[in-house]
C-alpha cells in the first residue's frame, strides 16, 4: 500500500469497488472533488464514486446521487461552498454504492432521497453485484430512499422543471434519467459511461440490449446543445453519446455472433471480440473481459427474479 493517498481516479463501478476498499481499510483521504460548472446553478462533481450533479437556487440545494460513503463530508462541503441554502433533495440514480455510498451522511444533513421504487427494494436487501459476486448488505435505513415512484417525477424546484424517469432495466432494473429541462442539462446515471467500457450489473436485470435502448431513450430527450453528465467519466455531448452507443452495438453484435454459434463463456472471452477497441475504450477499471462476460450474461442467463430475493 502506497501512503495516505487513493491509488486510482475513480472512472468506474470497478474502480470505485478498489478504492472504497482501500480507503476503508487503510482510513485514506479520498481524493479531492473536482467542481466544474455546468450552466447556472449546475454543477458537476466529480471524483466521487459516480457523477454527481448539485443544483443550488433559492429553495435549496439539490444533488442527483451521493458518491462512495468517505467522499460524503466533501460533498457537504462543495454543497456549503456554493451556496447558503440547505441540502433538500438527493436523487439515487440507482443503487450501486459508488451512487448511494453518501446517502447516509447526506440526509442526516436534512436532505430526502428520492429514487425509482426497485432502489429501494434492492438497497433493503443484500445484492450481489454481477460479474464482481461481491455481496452487499442491506443499507442502513437511514440511507435507504424515503420517496419512490414508478415510472416518471417531477421536481418544480429553484425555477427548473426537474424531470426523473425510470429506463427500463439497462445498466440496473432501478436507472433513472434527470432532465433539467429549462437548462437542457441531463444526468444519465450508469446507462453512459462517457469514453469507456461500462458495468453491466446482470444480476440486478442489466443488459447490453437495456444499454442501447436506455442510450437511444437519453438521445431522444436530448437537443444538439445539451449538456449531459454521465454516471462516470467528463461531461459528454450528444456526439459523444452516439460513439458510445456505436461500441454498445458493434460488441453487441459480435457476442451475439459468437452465443449463436454456440460458443461457450470461455470461448467467447478467448475470441477477444473488443481487441480493436480496447485501446480507445478500456481504460476505465472495466477490463474487457467484465464487460464482455456482462454482455454475454445478459443474453444467456434467465432474467433475474427481481429486488429482494
Amino acid at each position: 500500500m502506497m501512503g495516505r493517498r487513493w491509488l486510482i481516479p475513480q472512472l468506474s463501478l470497478g474502480a470505485a469497488l478498489v478504492l472504497c476498499a482501500v480507503a476503508v481499510a487503510q482510513e485514506q483521504a479520498p481524493p479531492q472533488l473536482q467542481v466544474t460548472a455546468v450552466a447556472p446553478n449546475i454543477h458537476l462533481l466529480a471524483e466521487a464514486g459516480g457523477n454527481i450533479c448539485l443544483f443550488i437556487g433559492d429553495d435549496g440545494a439539490l444533488l442527483i446521487d451521493g458518491g462512495v460513503t468517505p467522499q460524503a463530508p466533501n460533498v457537504l462541503a462543495a454543497v456549503k461552498e456554493k451556496t447558503d441554502k440547505p441540502l433538500r433533495f438527493v436523487i439515487n440514480t440507482h443503487w450501486h454504492f459508488d451512487h448511494t455510498g453518501g446517502n447516509q451522511a447526506l440526509a442526516e444533513a436534512g436532505a430526502q432521497i428520492i429514487a425509482h421504487e426497485n432502489v429501494y427494494k434492492r438497497m433493503s436487501s443484500e445484492q450481489v453485484l454481477g460479474g464482481f459476486e461481491r455481496r452487499m448488505p442491506p443499507a442502513p435505513p437511514a440511507a435507504l430512499p424515503k420517496m419512490t415512484y414508478a415510472k416518471e417525477m417531477t421536481l418544480h424546484w429553484n425555477s427548473e422543471v426537474v424531470r426523473i424517469s425510470h429506463i427500463e432495466p439497462a445498466h440496473s432494473d432501478g436507472d433513472s434519467v434527470v432532465l433539467f429541462e429549462r437548462a437542457h442539462v441531463l444526468h444519465t446515471g450508469d446507462v453512459f459511461f462517457n469514453g469507456v467500457y461500462p458495468y453491466i450489473d446482470a444480476n440486478a436485470g442489466g443488459s447490453i440490449d437495456g444499454m442501447i435502448a436506455a442510450v437511444d431513450r437519453v438521445l431522444e430527450m436530448a437537443r444538439p446543445d445539451t449538456k449531459i453528465i454521465p454516471g462516470h467519466g467528463p461531461l459528454a455531448t450528444p456526439d459523444d453519446l452516439r460513439a458510445y452507443r456505436q461500441m454498445l452495438t458493434t460488441v453487441r453484435e459480435r457476442v451475439q455472433s459468437l452465443v449463436r454459434a454456440g460458443k461457450t463463456r470461455d470461448e467467447v472471452l478467448a475470441a477477444k471480440p473488443t481487441s480493436d477497441l480496447d485501446e480507445k475504450w478500456g481504460h476505465g477499471g472495466i477490463e474487457p473481459d467484465l464487460f464482455v462476460g456482462a454482455v454475454y450474461a445478459g443474453m444467456t442467463s434467465p432474467r433475474p427474479s427481481g429486488p429482494g430475493r
